[in-house]
C-alpha cells in the first residue's frame, strides 16, 4: 500500500500504517463479498441461462481485483480496481436479469460495501462506472436494442431517469462521506494514541530523569526534543540552573581551598624564602593540576635589578634550574614591567621555547602574574599547562599572588632581621670574647704588678738589712 504522511498537529501520521489492519480486515471481507456476488451471478444463471455472462464477466472480475492485488501488494489500486468490479457485476446482474428493476440497489450495495477501506474516493470509479452504464443501456435500450436491458420498465422520461440518476449519487455521496468520517476517526484515533504513547513516553523519561538529577547526576542527557513538554522543559532549566550553581561552588570551592592550602605554606615557611617559593610553587602546580611552574624573584636594586628563578617545579619533580631575566625581557620581563597578567593560548612551541622562562617545556598555555602588593611588585609567578585555563584559575591566580607578595616581603624583612639579629650576636660574642680577653690582661697585669710590688718590698728590705749591716 502506498505510503501518505499527512501531517496532523505536531505528529505526522502514516497511513500506510495507520490502516493497515482496517484494510487487512476489509481485504477478507470484500474477498467473501466478491465470492458471493460471483456465486449469486451462477444462481441468477440458472433463471435466464446466461452462464456466459454469470461465469464470463464474473470470473473477469474477480481475476481484475484478486490478479491487481496480487500484481501490486504495496499499492492500493487493487481498491480502485474494487469500485469499477462491483459496478461491472451491477450491470451483470441487471443483464442476467433482463433488467429487473431491484438489481439496480447494488449499485448502493457496491457503494456501501466500499466503506470498509474508509477511502471516500473508491466511490469514485463505482459511480463512473454506473453513469457510464445507464446512460449507454438506457439510450441503446429505448433506441429499440432488445438485446440490451437497462430496465424492465417499458419507458422511462428524462426526468424518471434523471432522479434515478440523483438518487443514486446522493447515495454513492452519503457513503462517501460516511467513509471519509469514518477515516478521519481513524486518524484522529490514532493520532491521539500516539499522543498519549508519546506522553507516557515524556512522563517515563521525565521520571528517569528526575531520579538522575535527585542523585547528583547533571550530566545525564535527557534526549528531550519535544518543545510542547512543559514539565520536561521545567526539567531542563532546572538541570542548566543546578548545572550553573553546581559549577559556581565548585569554582568557589577550588578558589577557597587553594586560598588555604597556599595560606597554609605561607605560615609554616615564613622564615626562609628560598624553602617558601620551593614549598609554593610546588603546592600551585599540584594544585592546580598543570605541567610546570616557576617563581621568579626581583634581586638586586636600581640598574642593578633583575629577576632570579627562585623555585621551578615541572612534571611531579623539583627543577634545579638556574635563570637571571632582565628587566624588560621576554614574558617575564614584560609581566613586571606591565605589572599585569599575561595569558597565551595555542603559543607555539618555539616561542614558548624562547621567551618562556622555563626553558625547553613544550606546554601550549602560559600564565604570567606579576607577584604584587598594592605598594610593589616582587617577582613574577609563570605557570605552564597543555590545556587551557578557564578565568576561575585565572582569577585564583592573581589572588593568590596578593598574598605571595606578602609574604616573600615579610620573609625578606624576617630573613633581613635575622641576618642582623645573627651579625649582631656574633658581635655581641666577639666583644665579650675581647672583654675577657682585657679582663685576663688586667689580671696579668694586676699579678705582675703585686709581684713587682712584693719584689720592690723585698729589695726595699735587703737593702735596710745591708745598711743595718754596714753601720
Amino acid at each position: 500500500m502506498n505510503s501518505t504522511v499527512t501531517q496532523t498537529g505536531s505528529l505526522q501520521i502514516d497511513k500506510s500504517i495507520v490502516f493497515k489492519d482496517i484494510n487487512a480486515k476489509a481485504d477478507r471481507f470484500i474477498a467473501k463479498s466478491l465470492l458471493i456476488y460471483f456465486a449469486f451471478g451462477i444462481a441468477i444463471s440458472f433463471v435466464y441461462g446466461t452462464w456466459t455472462v454469470g461465469l464470463g464477466v464474473g470470473t473477469l472480475c474477480l481475476v481484475a481485483y484478486f490478479g491487481t492485488k496480487a500484481w501490486l501488494p504495496n499499492s492500493s489500486f487493487y481498491q480502485y480496481v474494487l469500485g469499477a468490479v462491483l459496478a461491472i457485476f451491477t450491470a451483470q446482474f441487471i443483464y442476467q436479469l433482463h433488467g429487473m428493476f431491484e438489481m439496480h440497489f447494488f449499485v448502493f450495495v457496491g457503494s456501501t460495501i466500499l466503506i470498509a477501506y474508509q477511502n471516500w474516493r473508491l466511490q469514485l470509479p463505482l459511480i463512473l462506472l454506473v453513469v457510464i452504464h445507464h446512460g449507454t443501456f438506457a439510450y441503446l435500450q429505448y433506441a429499440g436494442n432488445t438485446e440490451i436491458y437497462f430496465t424492465q420498465l417499458a419507458y422511462m422520461d428524462l426526468t424518471t431517469f434523471l432522479m434515478h440518476g440523483a438518487l443514486a449519487a446522493v447515495i454513492v455521496a452519503i457513503c462517501g462521506w460516511w467513509a471519509y468520517e469514518f477515516e478521519q476517526r481513524t486518524i484522529n484515533e490514532y493520532r491521539n494514541t500516539q499522543l498519549m504513547e508519546s506522553q507516557l513516553k515524556s512522563v517515563s523519561k521525565n521520571i528517569t530523569f528526575a531520579e538522575e538529577i535527585s542523585k547528583g547526576n547533571l550530566e545525564f542527557k535527557s534526549n528531550h526534543t519535544d518543545s510542547s513538554d512543559e514539565l520536561g522543559n521545567a526539567l531542563l532549566k532546572m538541570q542548566q540552573s543546578l548545572t550553573v550553581a553546581a559549577a559556581r561552588e565548585r569554582d568557589e570551592k577550588f578558589v577557597t581551598l587553594g586560598i588555604n592550602q597556599i595560606s597554609e605554606i605561607l605560615r609554616a615557611n615564613n622564615s626562609n624564602v628560598q624553602v617558601l617559593t620551593d614549598e609554593l610553587i610546588r603546592g600551585i602546580v599540584k594544585y592546580m593540576a598543570l605541567n610546570q611552574g616557576g617563581i621568579f624573584l626581583l634581586e638586586g636594586e636600581g640598574d642593578e635589578a633583575y629577576l632570579e628563578l627562585k623555585a621551578c617545579y615541572a612534571f611531579e619533580r623539583k627543577k634545579y634550574l638556574k635563570k637571571r631575566v632582565e628587566i624588560g625581557e621576554g614574558l617575564i620581563g614584560q609581566c613586571y614591567l606591565e605589572r599585569d597578567t599575561i595569558y597565551l593560548k595555542d603559543v607555539p612551541e618555539e616561542y614558548i621555547r624562547i621567551t618562556s622562562g622555563l626553558g625547553d617545556a613544550p606546554p601550549s598555555n602560559v600564565l604570567l602574574a606579576p607577584i604584587q602588593t598594592q605598594d610593589e611588585i616582587v617577582g613574577v609567578l609563570e605557570l605552564a599547562s597543555f590545556s587551557e585555563l578557564d578565568q576561575n584559575k585565572i582569577e585564583f591566580v592573581k589572588k593568590i599572588c596578593q598574598s605571595i607578595a606578602s609574604s616573600v616581603v615579610s620573609t625578606r624583612i624576617t630573613e633581613r632581621v635575622q641576618r642582623l639579629l645573627k651579625d649582631s650576636q656574633m658581635q655581641t660574642e666577639q666583644l665579650r670574647a675581647q672583654e675577657e680577653e682585657v679582663r685576663q690582661n688586667m689580671e696579668e697585669m694586676n699579678a705582675t704588678q703585686e709581684e713587682m710590688a712584693r719584689k720592690e718590698q723585698e729589695y726595699i728590705q735587703r737593702i735596710q738589712e745591708l745598711e743595718g749591716r754596714q753601720q
